[in-house]
């Protein structure tokens, strides 16, 4: 079965039920006003292990996905470098003592992450690998050293829930 999503505008407002965003013109007031700006913040929480920031490097792929992941020990956050913009896919907590709970197909949303926004995803959102539209794109991962781990070599109930929809998504810029 194959589904067709289209690209959202990324915005506070749209991905508010999966996260945080951080702006470099957030549209408030900045925080600070001496050099440096600080034009926006959001929170990061890690529980029971080391926080760490991961280096992660994507090659451009097919714009297709069948499989979603979530972490419910770590939000995780997601500061790019280069090779923007790119496609995140995004959706709602399931629950997080059942393990079989995978979020409805139809509650799947992709955004365009331009390279110049950051964003933090709640604890138990479901996710999919960042797409970059460029050749290559690099993006800084703060993240829960155990997660990693998991994520290396990932575990059915560890804090890096991989799953398959049963659904090939497509999506359309």
């Amino acid at each position: 079965m194959n589904r067709i999503i289209k690209v959202e505008p990324f915005s506070k407002e749209a991905f508010a039920p999966y996260g945080h965003v951080l702006m470099r013109e957030p549209g408030v007031p900045p925080i600070k006003t001496s050099p440096p700006v600080f034009a926006d913040r959001i929170p990061f929480e890690v529980d029971d292990g080391g926080a760490e920031f991961v280096y992660a490097l994507l090659k451009r792929k097919e714009f297709k996905f069948s499989a979603l992941e979530r972490h419910l020990k770590v939000t995780q956050g997601f500061f790019p470098l280069f090779g923007g913009p790119a496609i995140i896919s995004v959706a709602p907590a399931t629950d997080p003592n059942d393990l079989e709970a995978l979020p409805s197909p139809d509650s799947v949303r992709c955004f365009l992450l331009e390279s110049y926004t950051a964003f933090v995803i709640h604890r138990g959102v479901w996710h999919g690998t960042i797409l970059p539209l460029e050749e290559s794109f690099g993006y800084i991962l703060a993240t829960r050293k155990e997660t990693t781990d998991d994520s290396i070599d990932p575990l059915y109930d560890g804090d890096c829930q991989i799953r398959d929809l049963g659904v090939t998504f497509e999506i359309q810029l």
